[in-house]
């Protein structure tokens, strides 16, 4: 993904009937990796959207299918590993933790129809239909160490303003992390005797899932000169998520508590709908021009989602140990993500390579959940988007050197954030190696992605909370498999 330093406010709505969703789900399912499914256009660091003639531009812009002069088939493997470094921070002895989720799949699958129609004006006429990766949701990583606050007094907060709900305040009172002590509707929890002890906490979160878009795309080539092209895009969402949060108290710092866990997890899956429409320009043989225009994904998505709560304490010398589970959630929503505009260049150089580089905008404060009847949650999350995040501007810079059947190539990417100039770039660079014969290609391609992000296992709105740092390396290896026929 091209996100950058996200601050992920993991605030989840929870009602009895509603999962409401937020700022982090908004940018999950409209940051795309887009050009990127081919080695030979990860290789060029995405940024073929000129130069076309690969399959990845279906994706991206699908005029560039107009320069096809043959038919074609593909099939990339891929194998994607995240790499995330995390630490507690406000624990100055914190240890830095490593882990890494990631594993084979398959990047892009397809075919293009090559064709020449019979007006003498149009060079060709081409039809691709397949397959394209646009998001890799796979991470996981841990935390541990000692800071001020419990995940209680978030559910404390929850509990005294709007009672008791089905999967966060209410699990943890009926497994006695909260509870009224004096029968009047206002609950407490252990937390509150020792209100500035340092709690030993740790997390583990666990993501899975990809994006991947069924593409139906149509390009024509008028006279060499102008082409132009468009695509039906179907995105079909996958992802899943387990959060395992606990505490402790090895010390004896807190009366009564001596640990909890409190499990979350979240199942989403749906598709899409867009519309992509391109141009070409070739103004000198040399030199090739381009534009995209993408319209709203419109989504239809669906959430199951559950938790649990284990909690042990000591009274009277005697140790307890309560569980409690939440019933099964489910929530069908739309989200309508933002319009994206793309332009591109290329530079031919004779028979000896190309350069060629894509500037994309999109302005991510133009998501828009719709969750029909529950009009005031809409409101709310809706504005919070607006607020916080804001348009971003997206560089890839890419080229190629041709030598007899072989090809060569690098690239180097700039990613803004969507959180604002505030919010600093990131950086991704590509290799690639490719060979070119009559009736087959193979291209193999890499790219290495690191960023920063914060995290947060829970927000209060006045105790203490504490946040992590990841430190995050998204590595690509694709390899492509083609035939001319």
């Amino acid at each position: 993904m091209n996100n950058r330093t996200f601050g992920f406010l993991l605030l989840l709505f929870l009602t009895s009937a509603l999962h409401a969703q937020n700022v982090n789900d908004a940018l999950r399912y409209s940051v795309f990796d887009l050009g990127l499914s081919t080695g030979r256009a990860l290789g060029s660091g995405g940024a073929m959207g000129a130069l076309g003639a690969d399959f990845s531009v279906l994706s991206t812009n699908p005029a560039g299918l107009g320069w096809y002069r043959k038919s074609e088939f593909i099939f990339t493997p891929a194998v994607s590993p995240t790499l995330t470094q995390s630490r507690l921070n406000d624990d100055e002895n914190a240890r830095v933790f490593e882990d890494s989720r990631g594993g084979f799949n398959i990047a892009s699958l397809g075919t293009i129809v090559a064709g020449q129609p019979r007006n003498s004006n149009w060079t060709t006429f081409n039809f691709g239909i397949g397959v394209n990766r646009i998001a890799d949701f796979n991470q996981k990583f841990f935390f541990d160490g000692r800071t001020r606050g419990s995940i209680t007094d978030r559910f404390l907060e929850l509990a005294n303003s709007d009672g008791l709900d089905d999967f966060e305040a209410g699990v943890a009172f009926d497994a006695f992390a909260i509870y009224d002590a004096n029968n009047d509707g206002f609950y407490n929890s252990d937390f509150e005797l020792a209100p500035n002890a340092r709690v030993q906490k740790d997390q583990l979160v666990t993501s899975r899932g990809s994006m991947n878009e069924l593409a139906f795309s149509l390009a024509g080539n008028y006279n060499e000169r102008v082409l132009i092209g468009m695509t039906i895009g179907v995105p079909f969402v996958n992802f899943s998520e387990e959060k395992v949060y606990r505490e402790s108290d090895p010390n004896d710092d807190i009366p009564f508590f001596n640990r909890l866990e409190y499990t979350e997890n979240v199942t989403t899956t749906g598709t899409g709908i867009n519309f992509k429409a391109g141009i070409i320009v070739r103004p000198h043989q040399a030199v090739r021009l381009g534009m995209a225009v993408h319209s709203p994904t419109a989504f239809r998505l669906s959430d199951s989602y559950r938790s649990s709560m284990g909690y042990e304490y000591t009274e009277d010398g005697q140790r307890f140990s309560e569980r409690a589970n939440s019933p099964d959630g489910l929530f069908e929503y739309r989200l309508r993500t933002p319009w994206r505009f793309i332009g591109s260049a290329g530079l031919i150089i004779g028979k000896v390579g190309f350069i060629s580089a894509e500037l994309e905008q999109v302005n991510y404060s133009r998501n828009r959940f719709d969750f029909g009847s529950f009009v005031d949650t809409e409101r709310e999350v809706n504005d919070n988007i607006k607020s916080a995040l804001s348009a971003a501007t997206h560089l890839r810079i890419g080229g190629e050197l041709a030598y007899e059947v072989f090809r060569f190539r690098g690239g180097i990417g700039i990613h803004g954030s969507a959180f604002g100039s505030d919010d600093p770039t990131s950086t991704s660079f590509s290799l690639g190696l490719g060979l070119r014969e009559r009736s087959f290609f193979m291209d193999l391609g890499y790219r290495r992605h690191s960023f920063r992000e914060f995290y947060y296992p829970y927000l209060t709105s006045q105790a203490p909370q504490p946040s992590a740092t990841n430190e995050v390396t998204r590595n690509q290896v694709l390899l492509s498999f083609g035939f001319k026929f």
